[in-house]
């Protein structure tokens, strides 16, 4: 079974089904948990599979997987008022899931271009061009978005041509210099966590500040013809606490 099938699998019964002895048979025994909504451990993942509410329904949207991480986005009916765009992390090891991070966000059905936070394309056609696609967006992530410079932003787009489902940003480059220049989006990121690559799809996790405020930043993007096409995030910022001791990252 791939990591991918591991986790599809691990889902569907501790969470679908809420059949919770799947704990024990796909959960490492050490299981680190960095959620900002779970408690530490296989007691906690047990105490928040038991306490889900009925309603809860998971959209998916795009599932990318690269060596023993694999990224899951998509919609969470339920779990809130409105419904929340999520990106999971998590990380397999000897047919275990011992790992998971993740990031949730109100979802916005509508940004300035029309988008919403989810749609666009999905599946993986691309999967020999992986290793390049993952190195463009690495360049972009150390040049642009942590290292600000600016000079460098033609090399990674074609013209203005780039589709954007972040709420709060309309499309193209001169839709992000807009919302910069304006301060809708004033985030720095200044660190990047993990890279993760499938195809023409990369996820980033990072962190960094929006509007000087401490926050999480998961990065979607699509690669075409060796340019970045389209973008999706999930963003947040920094708790004061959480359940457990591991951190975020």
């Amino acid at each position: 079974m791939t990591p991918k099938d591991l986790v599809y699998q691990a889902a569907s019964e501790l969470f679908d089904k809420r059949d919770l002895t799947a704990a024990d048979r796909y959960w490492a025994k050490d299981y680190i948990e960095h959620s900002t909504k779970g408690a530490a451990g296989l007691d906690g993942l047990r105490q928040s599979a038991s306490t889900l509410p009925d309603n809860l329904r998971y959209e998916p949207a795009r599932t990318l997987a690269e060596g023993d991480l694999v990224v899951m986005h998509g919609l969470y009916h339920g779990l809130d008022q409105q419904a929340l765009v999520g990106c999971d992390m998590w990380r397999v090891t000897n047919g275990k899931i011992a790992e998971h991070w993740d990031a949730h966000q109100t979802f916005t059905a509508a940004n300035p271009s029309g988008h919403s936070m989810i749609d666009g394309p999905t599946d993986i056609t691309e999967r020999d061009k992986t290793a390049a696609n993952k190195q463009i967006v690495e360049d972009f992530v150390r040049l642009i978005m942590m290292g600000a410079d600016r000079s460098q932003l033609p090399r990674f787009f074609d013209g203005d041509q780039f589709l954007q489902h972040n709420p709060v940003i309309a499309d193209g480059v001169s839709g992000l210099g807009e919302a910069i220049q304006t301060g809708v989006w004033a985030a720095v990121v200044q660190q990047c966590h993990r890279v993760v690559a499938d195809g023409e799809f990369v996820f980033t996790q990072g962190e960094g500040t929006l509007h000087d405020e401490p926050t999480v930043f998961y990065d979607l993007f699509r690669v075409a013809d060796g340019k970045l096409a389209e973008h999706w995030d999930v963003v947040y910022a920094c708790p004061a606490n959480l359940p457990h001791s591991n951190g975020l990252f």
